[in-house]
């Protein structure tokens, strides 16, 4: 007797029915995230070797803050724990390892007796314009962190919405004086001599004379006296190619996914089959503060031909600053508008899903966006924030007008969150008060039977935790058929996955537990998916969740585990044993047990 929510196995693999009451009576009923938990492992720095040791410098660490990290590269290197791996996925790729005798794969790439590091320089040479290289470079950083990087074309924008641009800076003083410092630069811009980007300006309004020189290559500040003073800016890239158009119809959409939508899953997707990537969310105000792990989720890898980030912000300053920025400075072939997280921190903030019942403020936002990027601009809403207030249509036909390339509507209510089922019915209304824009439907996909049953109520479909529960979809609507992946298989993803995740976090240990951590993320999605040779009903729908089970062999009776502690074990298998004191606890309180 199958009940209501619950997907159909096959009773050959259902557990009895005792255990099904114990394992029922175990785990805590509980909803929503879990705010309060803390980080799985803590760094401890005493039992790591010094980075300058492993660029084969002295270490350079002042005496006032000495290091520490181990200095004794010997008797480090003797009791390091064995390698992972029979090789380093990074060395054998590039030619080049970064983390030299910190690698936990190593002995491919370390000279035993030396402890050097060896470089492949042919390979190097040609493989090294593939790396994934960091989003900001350190001159920008710079001129970020002392508010000194001018923003030409938002200044212009500002400048003609004059009226609605004040109403904003009346609801943030700390906006308001940040803005007047910044609206200095803007009366020297039609003065500046362009050498690149370097330029110099005079500037008046004070007893004396002063010039200020402006080179964005260099960075000093000298005083003589108090007579003239050298201070330099950063003009960002002006790009004077067409804005680039993207055609979104048809095309396989793997939505922005936070913290699981990394870059190492975002490669498994795309080797599935995923047509279009997308970051993290990204927000606008630590993008301007130069928040280096905020600027990590614009990275971007080679293999994502079409790429964009997603990006979330209240204020028309910021948000039209942000993609100012990053359209100038990073490869990105479109961004995206978060109108609806449903995160309290990100709602009380009047950013995310708050923007739906601010349709004047969203409007403005997008028009700014659209103003000064040179990349498609996208927007992704929900239906409305609760059932009383549903807003989507009304927002689709208003947005339409503002210039953006792409909507995309989640079929729930902030309210909802991720509970009961995508309205794809109102979905279909808000296509039809959008034309001729396109627009892509998301919720509840986790087949090609429900995409393809969705794609008469849209142009499009966004998919998001359908690739999560199972990246192999995208495949399975390609090839229009369902796929039995065995447990090795699904194995050889997770193993792909670490591999990935070494490459972009570091293979060091820290790295290593970087890599397990973001795995156990994504392991607490992935044990909800049922393979086809277990069900007795194909397809398996999203919000059924199977009785308890055992699968065809132990390594997928491991793998369906909803027990945390289980999938602990899965990534010892990949990554080695946890460290002492490692502690995981599910972003949602649904996963976790006592």
């Amino acid at each position: 007797m199958v009940r209501d929510g619950e997907a159909g196995v096959k009773a050959e693999f259902v557990l009895e029915k005792k255990i099904n009451e114990k394992l029922d009576s175990d785990k805590k009923k509980k909803g929503g995230q879990n705010k309060n938990r803390k980080r799985p492992f803590v760094v401890d720095h005493s039992t790591m070797i010094c980075h300058f040791l492993i660029k084969g410098q002295e270490c350079e660490m002042p005496k006032e803050r000495p290091c520490r990290k181990q200095h004794d590269l010997q008797s480090w290197w003797k009791a390091k724990p064995p390698d992972l791996y029979s090789t380093c996925h990074t060395f054998d790729t590039f030619g080049f390892c970064p983390y030299g005798v910190a690698c936990r794969n190593g002995l491919t790439h370390v000279d035993p007796d030396t402890l050097s590091n060896m470089v492949d320089t042919e390979k190097y040479e040609k493989m090294k314009i593939y790396e994934v290289k960091q989003t900001v470079d350190r001159t920008l950083q710079k001129y970020l962190k002392t508010h000194r990087v001018v923003f030409r074309k938002s200044y212009d924008y500002f400048e003609k919405e004059g009226i609605s641009f004040a109403n904003e800076l009346k609801q943030d003083k700390w906006l308001q004086k940040e803005f007047k410092k910044d609206k200095n630069f803007n009366s020297c811009k039609d003065k500046e001599k362009e050498r690149g980007n370097a330029c110099s300006v005079e500037i008046t309004g004070s007893p004396e004379s002063k010039r200020r020189k402006i080179d964005s290559a260099t960075q000093k500040k000298s005083e003589d006296d108090g007579d003239e003073a050298t201070v330099e800016y950063y003009f960002l890239k002006s790009r004077d190619t067409p804005k680039k158009v993207i055609d979104f119809r048809n095309k396989l959409f793997l939505a922005p996914l936070t913290t699981v939508g990394n870059l190492p899953f975002r490669r498994i997707c795309k080797e599935f089959g995923a047509d279009v990537t997308c970051g993290e969310m990204a927000l606008c105000d630590d993008i301007l503060r130069c928040k280096v792990s905020e600027w990590a989720l614009l990275r971007r890898h080679h293999t994502e031909d079409i790429f964009g980030v997603q990006i979330c912000g209240s204020h028309v300053v910021r948000t039209t600053k942000a993609v100012e920025l990053i359209s100038s400075e990073c490869d990105v072939d479109f961004i995206d508008l978060n109108v609806g997280c449903p995160i309290d921190l990100v709602f009380n903030k009047g950013a995310g899903s708050a923007l739906m019942d601010k349709s004047r403020r969203l409007e403005g936002i997008l028009r700014g966006m659209v103003n000064v990027s040179s990349v498609p601009i996208t927007l992704k809403m929900r239906i409305g924030t609760s059932e009383k207030k549903l807003s989507g249509i009304s927002l689709a036909g208003t947005m339409k007008n503002t210039g953006i390339s792409l909507i995309t509507v989640h079929g729930r209510t902030r309210q909802q969150r991720y509970t009961k089922l995508a309205d794809w019915d109102y979905i279909s209304q808000c296509r039809e008060a959008a034309q001729p824009l396109p627009l892509f439907g998301n919720g509840d996909i986790l087949s090609f039977a429900d995409y393809n049953n969705n794609l008469k109520y849209a142009d499009g479909c966004m998919i998001g935790r359908g690739a999560l529960i199972k990246p192999w979809i995208f495949k399975e609507i390609k090839d229009q058929q369902h796929m039995d992946i065995s447990s090795s298989e699904r194995m050889d993803i997770l193993r792909r996955f670490c591999t990935y995740g070494l490459e972009h976090w570091g293979s060091d240990a820290l790295g290593v537990e970087k890599t397990r951590s973001y795995l156990l993320e994504w392991l607490s999605f992935l044990y909800r998916y049922i393979p086809v040779g277990v069900l007795e009903v194909l397809p398996q729908r999203i919000n059924q969740r199977p009785p308890y089970y055992h699968g065809r062999d132990d390594v997928e009776t491991l793998m369906c585990s909803p027990n945390c502690r289980d999938w602990i074990r899965l990534t010892e298998q990949l990554l080695g044993k946890v460290p002492d004191g490692f502690n995981f606890v599910p972003k949602h309180q649904a996963n976790a047990y006592a």
